[in-house]
């Protein structure tokens, strides 16, 4: 009896040691991967941001646009902007 509960405890202690070695991998490559991912969007070229400003001018501008090109075709326009 006392054989099997030995040899039951070795059994567990070696599936927790495994179950360990097994996370302790896991972790260390989501960690290498988060740092990969971080390093490369770092090194990635910079986006323009417009601001809401900015934004709203440029959407202004392009209804402007559109309002002159279709009055200068002569198409009949409904403005619901106001």
């Amino acid at each position: 009896m006392a054989k099997l509960m030995r040899s039951m405890r070795k059994k567990r202690l070696k599936a927790i040691r495994r179950d360990i070695v097994a996370t302790e991998l896991t972790v260390l490559k989501k960690k290498a991967a988060k740092l990969a991912a971080q390093e490369a969007t770092l090194a990635a070229p910079k986006l323009i941001v417009m601001s809401p400003k900015l934004m709203t001018m440029a959407r202004r501008f392009s209804a402007n646009k559109l309002l002159s090109v279709t009055l200068a075709q002569g198409i009949k326009l409904t403005d619901y902007s106001q």
